[in-house]
């Protein structure tokens, strides 16, 4: 492994010293002069957590010094083929399982079915079967992620336990060269590991306030094999992604929007999604039908300003999963029963932000959402089984910067909740939560930053897929959570140095899998270190993150931790990438490692081994045509045997189960053509 980490890095360093020689690294502030613009972009986008204000008009100085944020230029550098490779900057962001109809997003080791999550502004509610994703999403469609991890302001909706997540897609505006009413593009990459190929198209027009946008993309191959040669059977890619789009904005700035998109995938995946397979009688793979689905309609006013800045988002979220067949163990046969589990949220939002002054704002509104999740078979639950919830709050998140070196964001809400389960118990729960969150500047240099929230979260649905085990609620209680932020940042000349603290304690969160529904506790404690430096036409970053999770006072393993986070320890995560903009090249290379974990070691479990994986890229767009970009990526350079730090069971043991190693080395190859 040595070996291997010597490479890489000579490799990165080569390739840093190639582009400080070919670009000239610059002494002077990236923020100093226009002409450093680029080099601004990349500073605050990519090298430190934060949100730039033209990129999110919604939050405050403040937000944006907690945030983590991928803008679109982010994806395009990464040319993001799953939720992996989306997060792929950030230690302190892990996504377990090897493909997308198994991944899962954990921040700071919490599972994102503790965050509030929502695509285009609408709600998610996809806990469906612990063994395959929690939410399916093409990053092609993707124009920035947002994150907060821990704190995250009231208007990010109810349930922000831990934080919150927001996926926005790309609108006409991103995608339209200035000039032009029409336009659109077409793509084919090949992997060579699967044996993979991937088309994906999209067309749109704007004219005269009207907007119009088409996308669809497919892919299909074959199983790839991991990096110590064994085939990983069910990984073959069966994927349909479709996104509709349609917007109108008149003259004086009110803006009209709708969108549809929707996951299918529907290919024999292992007999568990999550991992590769039990030593066990079970057939190694069985059809899953996985679809999910997003639609938004949205209102605001662009133009808005002084005490009127309106904003209404009502959507419909759904995910499915339909098994037309199962093993029985008694009779140690296949039957041809079909099993269906779906979840869907009607989920929306009335708000308003007051601008008091320039640097001086508040958003205040109501939201609702109304979920259910039900499951049914025709062999144990012909009838089918159901629980739903209904809720409604009020929010206020003030932004203020009461000097020119302090920055506040504080708010609160409160929701009531109905929830009734499969036996028609009927419960209600109200609820208070509150943030704060300061950064305040030391000096031109050094900022320091904190922040606190108390999160009430109601009740939660349950995995319907396990509905027919439970048979009391007796003494089920709402769960409530605390976050604990403090962090310090270094910034000058384009290099920036950064720590971060935290600490997430839940109180009654709901227990997996258990037939007398009960409640426990679980805290997560951790550090992220950062640094990086920007110069003109390139970055190079890295990042490290060491968490600990712990459920009632005990380290945990993959399954006792199911749906409250993962145990993952400490990870390591750096990119450099630099542009010959006389060459219209982009090179780039990327280390994802973690280190040895042995917390599930003393939950009685095998440690965690580490592991180091190096990739690279190089991109071209010849000058000649301006249309084309041909890109070449170097997966797992090193061949490299691991599952990810995240992803379920690699603490049991190959004669317990198979881990779903990721896969080994891959060339990937695309051309896109726009027109």
């Amino acid at each position: 492994m040595l070996d291997r980490v010597r490479l890489s890095l000579l490799f990165t360093c080569t390739v840093l010293q190639s582009a400080l020689l070919a670009g000239g690294a610059s002494a002077q502030d990236p923020a100093s002069s226009p002409e450093t613009a680029q080099a601004t972009t990349l500073q605050t986008i990519l090298v430190t957590p934060g949100v730039s204000e033209e990129n999110d008009e919604h939050l405050g100085a403040a937000d944006r010094a907690n945030s983590i944020y991928i803008s679109a230029e982010d994806l395009q550098l990464t040319n993001p083929q799953n939720l992996k490779d989306v997060f792929a900057g950030d230690a302190s962001i892990s996504v377990g399982g090897a493909m997308g109809p198994t991944q899962k997003v954990y921040v700071n080791s919490i599972d994102e079915l503790n965050l509030a999550v929502t695509v285009d502004g609408v709600l998610q509610n996809n806990r469906v079967f612990h063994h395959n994703t929690t939410n399916y999403i093409d990053p092609t469609l993707l124009k920035s992620v947002r994150v907060d991890p821990g704190v995250a302001p009231a208007d990010a909706g109810p349930g922000a336990l831990g934080g919150s997540i927001v996926y926005e897609t790309v609108d006409v505006g991103d995608l339209l060269e200035e000039g032009r009413f029409y336009g659109g593009y077409a793509s084919l990459s090949y992997d060579t590991n699967s044996n993979a190929f991937t088309e994906a198209g999209a067309g749109y027009v704007r004219y005269e306030g009207l907007e119009l946008l088409g996308y669809i993309k497919n892919a299909n191959g074959d199983n790839y094999t991991a990096g110590n040669g064994e085939e990983m059977e069910g990984t073959a890619p069966d994927f349909l992604s479709y996104l509709a789009k349609g917007a109108f904005e008149s003259s004086e700035g009110h803006r009209f929007e709708f969108s549809a998109q929707q996951v299918q995938d529907d290919a024999q995946r292992p007999y568990r999604a999550n991992f590769g397979g039990l030593p066990s009688a079970e057939p190694a793979t069985r059809l899953y039908d996985i679809s999910q689905q997003t639609y938004s309609g949205r209102y605001e006013y662009v133009n808005g300003t002084g005490l009127f800045d309106p904003a209404v988002v009502i959507g419909y979220s759904e995910s499915s999963t339909d098994i037309p067949y199962f093993y029985h163990r008694r009779s140690g046969s296949l039957l041809n029963i079909e099993s269906d589990g779906n979840a869907w949220t009607w989920s929306g939002k009335v708000e308003n932000t007051f601008h008091l002054s320039e640097d001086h704002k508040i958003t205040a509104g109501v939201d609702f959402y109304n979920s259910e999740s039900e499951y049914s078979d025709a062999l144990y639950s012909p009838d089918g089984y159901k629980e739903k919830a209904r809720d409604v709050g009020f929010y206020a998140q003030a932004r203020l910067s009461p000097t020119d070196r302090i920055r506040l964001s504080f708010g609160g809400r409160g929701d009531q909740q109905w929830f009734t389960g499969v036996d028609g118990t009927e419960l209600e729960n109200f609820g208070l939560s509150g943030n704060a969150f300061a950064a305040f500047d030391l000096t031109e240099q050094i900022t320091l930053s904190a922040g606190y929230s108390n999160v009430f979260g109601g009740i939660d649905l349950e995995e319907n897929y396990i509905f027919d085990s439970i048979s009391s609620y007796d003494g089920l209680k709402p769960v409530r959570s605390q976050n604990l932020i403090a962090g310090v940042k270094f910034a000058h000349n384009g290099f920036t140095l950064s720590g971060d603290v935290y600490q997430t304690d839940f109180e009654n969160y709901r227990e997996f899998a258990s037939s007398t529904v009960y409640n426990t506790d679980f805290r997560v404690q951790g550090f992220k270190l950062g640094a990086g430096y920007a110069w003109d036409d390139g970055f190079v970053k890295v990042s490290y993150s060491n968490s600990d999770l712990k459920v009632d006072g005990d380290y945990v393993d993959s399954y006792s931790a199911s749906d409250v986070g993962a145990p993952i320890g400490q990870v390591i995560s750096a990119e450099v990438v630099h542009t010959f903009t006389d060459f219209g090249v982009t090179v780039g290379s990327s280390i994802d490692a973690a280190l040895d974990y042995d917390g599930t070691e003393d939950a009685g479990e095998s440690s965690l081994p580490g592991y180091f994986v190096a990739n690279a890229f190089a991109e071209y767009k010849p000058q000649q045509v301006a249309q084309l970009t041909l890109r070449l990526e170097a997966n797992n350079i090193f061949d490299e045997a691991y599952a990810s730090r995240s992803t379920y069971g690699v603490e049991y043991g190959t004669d317990v189960l198979t881990p779903l190693y990721e896969p080994g080395r891959s060339f990937l190859l695309k051309a896109q053509v726009k027109f």
